[in-house]
């Protein structure tokens, strides 16, 4: 229709009809143009949206999970401490004998320290988050959180000494009733009933002290992980930061 209506008027060189007709070509076309790439930012922002509030479900979840691993390693310091002590005083285990066994295995826990970070991986892979803010702050963490993880990648010898000297007895009775894991936290039980009598308990005592390696590799591994919850509690202030930043982004959209 326009494209005839521009035909009869070149054809009666009615130019002001002319250049009225391209302008409405051109100003369609431009609207279209403009309509499109509101449509494309809209969508592309909405799609951002979506996925700084998954960032932030991650990072929530990380803070949750190396907050109940920071709990747990102070109550591996704590038992590797009290181990120590004993160790140390050259004393017999008197009538505490089991108590001093779970301490023993207390000391010996590990957890695997990775946190994930697959929707900030997602969200970078689609040039998201476009704040550079948020970017940086999250960087700062994922590179936080790296670098203690590979700090704890190793199992310690300690584990792997003190538990060849605990029999599948005390271990399968310490699994059931002195270590928990719930809701993805492991939980460190001081007040579980013995497991055995105090006379199996001290022969087995008798053996861990009698190894000459159990005492250095046990002071090696708490001095590793002595400072480690605050290490932790200082992660997850740098990832509370970032959730912060992301959280102020999402209301003001």
């Amino acid at each position: 229709m326009l494209l005839r209506s521009l035909t009869k008027h070149v054809r009666d060189q009615n130019w002001f009809a002319v250049f009225l007709d391209f302008f409405i070509v051109v100003a369609g076309i431009l609207i279209a143009f403009q309509i499109t790439n509101w449509n494309v930012s809209r969508a592309e922002f909405q799609k951002e949206t979506s996925a700084l509030v998954e960032l932030r479900k991650e990072l929530l979840a990380s803070v949750s999970s190396t907050q109940a691993k920071s709990m747990s390693y102070q109550q591996a310091t704590d038992a590797g401490k009290r181990s120590l002590a004993f160790l140390e005083s050259q004393k017999d285990c008197g009538e505490n004998c089991w108590n001093i066994i779970v301490d023993f295995m207390h000391a010996s826990q590990w957890q695997d320290l990775r946190v994930s970070y697959s929707s900030y991986q997602n969200m970078r892979n689609q040039g998201f988050p476009k704040s550079i803010v948020i970017t940086d702050a999250v960087e700062v963490y994922i590179a936080h959180s790296t670098n203690n993880a590979v700090s704890f990648d190793e199992l310690p010898i300690y584990r792997s000494l003190v538990r060849q000297h605990i029999n599948i007895k005390a271990q399968e009775f310490y699994w059931s009733n002195c270590w928990s894991f719930i809701d993805g936290v492991e939980k460190y039980n001081l007040d579980c009933p013995e497991g055995m009598s105090n006379d199996e308990a001290k022969l087995l005592i008798d053996q861990i002290v009698k190894n000459p390696e159990i005492k250095p590799q046990l002071t090696e591994w708490i001095g590793a992980i002595v400072s480690l919850p605050q290490t932790l509690v200082d992660q997850n202030i740098a990832a509370q930061k970032a959730i912060d930043l992301i959280s102020k982004e999402l209301e003001k959209r």
